[in-house]
């Protein structure tokens, strides 16, 4: 799990891990810092994703919040679509996000404009639609975007360079995804983490939430066609990239 990112929300005492595919990083994080674990928060079911969570669990006495899925047992605070709860003081806002999986969530800290995504809206791109439709993804996407510019995009995979490769195929006008490329690149040749990302650098590079660009719809020679069918081919080749 290489390219997989834990993200630890803390403040200076107490700590809430989203997303831990391993607890051992985790666990060494804390050690490290001297902050207690008080909240596992978990965007889907995959290994990935969750792997860590029961231990975590069983070391530090804390609770998994997470969606309401009979593939996540584990889970003591079920959430869904349009819930409210507190961590660490801060206001913690939830959102259904099906696509990738059918019961995915995203976690967004006001306060923090901080949006942890999970395997939805990746930088650069998104994830791949396992047990949804492109029109579910398509939609939860646009759930993503809805919150402002400058809200940080915190997801759960290092995919930013392929990506924005991909993104080059599609829209190769488009100077902002040149550019975001190259900082990319700059970033990865000195082994440097390009996430996170911010709603405003999304809207402006990722071929997934630029369905109605011009340029692009000229590229897939789809100019007259709808969203989701945009979509849909853009995930189609990007499958296949």
């Amino acid at each position: 799990m290489a390219d997989n990112y834990a993200w630890i929300i803390h403040n200076d005492r107490n700590a809430a891990v989203v997303d831990p595919g391993d607890a051992e990083p985790v666990r060494r994080f804390l050690h490290r810092t001297g902050l207690t674990l008080s909240h596992v928060l978990v965007t889907h079911h995959h290994e990935d994703h969750c792997g860590g969570a029961e231990e975590l669990k069983r070391v530090y006495g804390c609770p998994i919040m997470g969606p309401q899925d009979f593939r996540l047992p584990f889970v003591d605070d079920p959430v869904g679509d349009g819930d409210v709860r507190s961590i660490l003081s801060e206001k913690l806002e939830i959102t259904a996000t099906p696509g990738h999986t059918r019961s995915h969530i995203i976690f967004h800290v006001p306060n923090l404009r901080a949006l942890f995504t999970g395997d939805t809206l990746l930088c650069g791109g998104c994830g791949r639609i396992f047990e949804g439709t492109a029109a579910d993804m398509l939609q939860s996407l646009i759930k993503c975007v809805g919150f402002e510019d400058l809200t940080s995009v915190y997801c759960g995979h290092e995919y930013t360079e392929e990506n924005l490769l991909f993104a080059t195929t599609v829209e190769p006008d488009n100077k902002d995804v040149w550019r975001r490329l190259a900082d990319v690149k700059f970033l990865q040749r000195r082994n440097l983490p390009t996430v996170p990302s911010t709603i405003a650098v999304e809207g402006a590079t990722n071929p997934f939430l630029r369905t109605g660009s011009v340029n692009l719809r000229k590229t897939l020679k789809m100019e007259t066609a709808s969203g989701i069918d945009v979509f849909a081919e853009l995930r189609s080749r990007k499958d296949r990239f």
